[in-house]
């Protein structure tokens, strides 16, 4: 019974991550920074060293920024850089 809990589980994360449409998304305020590594195909546990955020746990950004004392929007921001200096856009083939 436990297998099959644990497989079916496997199963679903596999299907889940394997749709393009969780692929590079957006950081929005109800993700996790593991959501986030997860949906750029990132290191588990990289991008809050990267951040200066330590022990995030499964808070969301929206609890992040509160605890930070950070406006919601400039930690977005900040993510958005973070993440478009890590995966700078394809040379142009010309």
């Amino acid at each position: 019974m436990g297998a099959g809990f644990f497989t079916l589980n496997s199963v679903r994360r596999a299907v889940y991550w394997a749709d393009p449409a969780h692929r590079d998304q957006a950081p929005e305020a109800w993700m996790t920074l593991g959501y986030i590594e997860r949906s750029h195909r990132l290191p588990p546990r990289s991008l809050g060293p990267m951040l200066g955020i330590e022990h995030a746990g499964h808070q969301s950004l929206k609890q992040i920024a509160a605890a930070r004392g950070q406006d919601l929007d400039s930690l977005l921001a900040e993510i958005t850089a973070q993440l478009a200096a890590l995966d700078p856009p394809p040379s142009d083939p010309r």
